[in-house]
């Protein structure tokens, strides 16, 4: 029994110490293995460590390269600038010293060469001046020749009416327009002689012809004209002013007005001669214009006006200009001052014109007519 517990006991102690050896053994291999993790562990983190530091200096090295590129880039920019403004100036020194040359050169070449043409031109020009000098002393001639050459042709039938169309006649239609317009603004001349050579003109519809004859009713009117000498003058004069009357220009109408506020104004010994007609063609004349501005002055002369019997057509045509401006006062006028006592055929186109302008104006005239008539036919 002794040996059991003896044997049991060594049995225990050497399973004990087994178990304790193991239990050494297990310790020893744990103890080296957590070492190793911690160690890899470590080793991880320098590694991660050096790779970010890494990363670090890569990018720093970028920033510096990029950062000595900006560098170089300015220094150079700079550097191009310095050479660029250096070499402009440089440029510009040697453009001015080279202009400056020449321009010494070229200011002396032109005054030279100026001076050759001035004295070829002057040479030329007055011998231009000459020739034109010369032409003009020709054309002078020849309209002095030309408007003798009138003079002659005209002189047979001056102071004849035009029955036989004289102002047709080839050699009447050979004289030029230039020696004509001569004749008629040629005051040494007769008055007669000056008409038939604005007669001619007027039968060729020339417009140039406004200014001369103008120009003859104004010295007209200037002078003292001995009536005995001038036969048919008074006939004469308003042929002209009728053939101005179709002459439906602005020189025209402004002519016409001017010269018939100089009647007005002057009240001469030809106001009776030229008022009439006067107004009777400036009417016409403003009626294909459109010149309402005469308006005024015209209906100023209807007291003044002389009509006949046979210028019916004229006096019609007054009436027509007065409605065209819608100036019924002027037609009025007309009535009124006993312009159409003798002419039954335009009283009645005057009030047919009034009767949209003044209906009770027209009943009251007919009314006023109809018993004028009827105390004229009451027996004495």
């Amino acid at each position: 029994m002794k040996k059991f517990i003896t044997y049991l006991s060594l049995a225990t102690l050497i399973i004990i110490g087994i178990t304790l050896s193991f239990a050494q053994q297990n310790q020893s291999a744990q103890k080296p293995n957590s070492e190793i993790e911690t160690l890899k562990i470590q080793l991880q983190t320098v590694e991660n460590e050096k790779i970010e530091l890494t990363a670090k200096l890569l990018d720093a090295q970028a920033k510096l390269a990029d950062a000595n590129a900006k560098l170089i880039n300015a220094e150079f920019g700079k550097f191009e600038r310095a050479l660029r403004d250096s070499n402009n100036k440089w440029l510009w020194g040697w453009t001015t010293f080279f202009v400056g040359i020449f321009a010494v050169i070229g200011i002396a070449l032109w005054f030279f060469v100026k001076s050759l043409i001035a004295d070829r031109v002057e040479k030329s020009l007055n011998g231009f001046k000459e020739a034109v000098d010369r032409v003009n002393v020709l054309q002078d001639q020849i309209r002095i020749l030309e408007r003798e050459h009138a003079a002659s042709v005209l002189e047979g039938s001056v102071h004849l009416p035009d029955t036989e169309g004289r102002l047709y006649s080839e050699t009447v239609k050979a004289l030029p327009d230039g020696g004509l317009l001569d004749l008629i603004v040629d005051k040494t001349r007769g008055l007669d002689f000056r008409y038939k050579a604005a007669e001619v003109l007027f039968v060729r519809k020339n417009p140039k012809l406004v200014s001369p004859v103008l120009e003859l009713l104004n010295s007209v009117v200037d002078s003292e004209v001995n009536w005995d000498d001038s036969e048919d003058l008074e006939w004469r004069s308003r042929r002209l002013i009728n053939f101005l009357g179709q002459l439906h220009t602005q020189e025209t109408y402004e002519g016409l007005t001017k010269f018939l506020n100089r009647l007005l104004v002057e009240g001469s010994e030809y106001k009776d001669l030229f008022l009439t007609w006067t107004v009777f063609s400036l009417a016409y004349v403003s009626i294909e214009l459109d010149g309402r501005s005469s308006v005024p002055i015209i209906r100023r002369t209807i007291p003044d006006l002389k009509v006949f019997s046979h210028e019916d057509q004229a006096l019609e045509n007054l009436a027509e200009y007065f409605d065209k401006f819608d100036e019924s006062d002027g037609i009025k006028d007309i009535l009124t001052n006993g312009l159409t006592d003798r002419m039954p055929e335009v009283e009645t186109r005057c009030l047919e014109l009034l009767q949209k302008h003044d209906p009770d104006f027209v009943e009251k005239w007919k009314a006023q007519k109809k018993s004028a008539n009827t105390q004229n036919e009451e027996p004495s």
